[in-house]
């Protein structure tokens, strides 16, 4: 009997000793109070029951298409490409790769991050967001950067900072500095009653969920968050001289420790 209960101590031993260090096993993934739930690292061909491209039917996907030469996987990365297309006769001759899989679920505490390089261009701007099916007016920019910008803007759209222009109260938009061409982690935690924003691990910005008779201040706990990365081209540019390239390492998805 103690011999039994000897090893059977041994035993639980082990298993907690394996378990603590399997959670900082990789280092590179650990997030302290966060598990892993599902991770995308491009090094195979994409899941195309998961990933879906973008569809340029909706304006502000117009530019959006589906030519291979948008959408190449090199060393582990998936390269989105926008880039002068004469074969396209509308939408000013430019095309871009794009793709989308679920996010953030309705009502779900989640932190998502995205590994990403981009190769700027004057009249570009490559983008990652949170967006909801049939929402327009909602998004949440966990990175955009435009021409050859050496920063980048998180950001927040709903009725209450777009058609109320309610965009101070609290600020809905922020300015981090980077080297657009060096990768970067962007990440957003989404809370009941706040998103918080990082790059490269370092908390940018807060933005609360706030006491306010106006309505659509934050809509974000009732709608399932799409992800997309993706690119647009500025207005009246001349796409002749345009190309871009966004270059995306890995995207991760957690769930607090205690919800799984």
């Amino acid at each position: 009997m103690k011999k039994n209960i000897i090893e059977f101590s041994v035993y639980m031993l082990f298993v907690i000793f394996f378990s603590c260090t399997d959670k900082k096993d990789d280092p590179d993934k650990y997030r302290k109070g966060w598990t892993l739930v599902w991770e995308e690292d491009f090094n195979a061909p994409l899941d195309t029951t998961v990933w879906k491209k973008i569809s340029p039917e909706k304006h502000l996907n117009k530019y959006m298409g589906e030519k291979d030469n948008l959408y190449m996987l090199q060393d582990g990365n998936l390269i989105l490409r926008g880039t002068h297309s004469p074969s396209v006769k509308d939408h000013n001759s430019f095309q871009t790769g794009g793709v989308t899989r679920i996010g953030i679920n309705e009502n779900e505490t989640g932190r998502i991050e995205i590994k990403a390089a981009i190769n700027p261009c004057s009249g570009a701007w490559p983008f990652i967001r949170l967006l909801p099916e049939n929402r327009n007016n909602i998004a949440i920019s966990i990175m955009e950067q435009y021409d050859l910008d050496t920063f980048i803007y998180q950001s927040v759209s709903t009725e209450y900072t777009t058609t109320k222009k309610m965009t101070d109260n609290p600020p809905s938009i922020m300015m981090v500095g980077v080297n657009p061409n060096q990768y970067h982690i962007y990440g957003l935690e989404k809370y009941p009653d706040s998103l918080v924003f990082f790059v490269d691990g370092i908390r940018t910005r807060k933005y609360p969920r706030i006491q306010t008779s106006i309505t659509g201040q934050f809509p974000f706990n009732n709608l399932d968050l799409n992800l997309y990365l993706g690119m647009g081209i500025n207005k009246n540019n001349d796409t002749t001289a345009v190309t871009a390239d966004m270059f995306i390492d890995w995207v991760r998805y957690y769930k607090p420790v205690t919800s799984l």
